[in-house]
């Protein structure tokens, strides 16, 4: 009986001990929050999330949207904050005529006077439905202005594969831009997670657009390993004579690419 007691105090010693230590890593994710002036500037100014303003710093910089952009495509979209801010700097602007098609791998919610596909941009069938969205009755297929992407995998906490996932998104996006942003006038902002494999990513963007800018927005948290490269005024890489397996040469390859350039 004695041994049944102590067992059973020791249960309950150790259950304690992991409410607390579950309540202590609450409180501080909750002072986090709280403390952090940018969500409740998002309250202030009722964006759908603290996201918008790391846009709203990229748009500061670069003005990324101006008078002639009207095709935008956001990727990741949910929950919307990014299309909201495209929508406010556009109307700013006195762009009226605007389409923007949000695309997201989770449910959403589409943003006023947008429009928005489920799907998963690593898959081919959702790049042939962003082109169809932009393909007029008449059968002739626009091209994009601005692809703004948000996305990233979900974290594992282990930043190498969480940069590997990151890598493959922003691979995917530029795939989008090779075949879908307008030349010499296209512009993409992407989300990336830094790592081994920035190089490369680095190179590619050198050789699509004639200058790449890297931000790390005020906004964006200190302790994350995210940054942004927008990329500005997309080359004719047809007229170049580059190919998409071209881009996505090994190391020696792009760096011959860009002396040629």
């Amino acid at each position: 009986m004695d041994r049944i007691l102590s067992s059973k105090s020791n249960v309950v010693r150790a259950r304690l001990q992991f409410h607390r230590q579950k309540s202590n890593s609450l409180k501080k994710h909750l002072n986090k929050v709280h403390s952090d002036p940018f969500n409740s500037k998002k309250r202030g100014e009722f964006y759908r999330s603290r996201a918008a303003f790391k846009l709203l710093e990229i748009n500061q910089r670069c003005r990324i949207f101006h008078k002639n952009c009207k095709n935008v495509v956001d990727l990741g979209f949910a929950p919307g904050a990014w299309t909201q801010v495209a929508v406010q700097c556009l109307e700013e602007r006195g762009v009226g005529d605007y389409r923007i098609l949000g695309i997201d791998i989770n449910e959403a919610i589409p943003y006023r006077g947008c429009s928005y596909i489920r799907g998963d941009l690593l898959k081919k069938e959702t790049h042939e439905r962003i082109k169809e969205f932009f393909r007029k009755d008449n059968g002739v297929q626009e091209q994009v202005d601005l692809i703004i992407s948000d996305m990233m995998v979900n974290c594992t906490g282990h930043d190498h594969y969480d940069h590997l996932g990151s890598m493959e998104l922003c691979n995917a996006a530029m795939i989008l831009a090779f075949d879908s942003l307008k030349n010499n006038k296209g512009n993409l902002v992407m989300k990336v997670w830094h790592g081994a494999e920035e190089k490369l990513l680095e190179l590619r963007m050198r050789i699509m657009f004639e200058k790449l800018v890297r931000i790390k927005p005020e906004s964006s948290r200190s302790q994350s390993s995210e940054l942004f490269y927008v990329g500005l005024k997309k080359r004719n890489l047809h007229e170049l004579d580059i190919k998409l397996p071209d881009l996505f040469g090994g190391l020696q390859t792009l760096e011959t690419i860009i002396d040629r350039l």
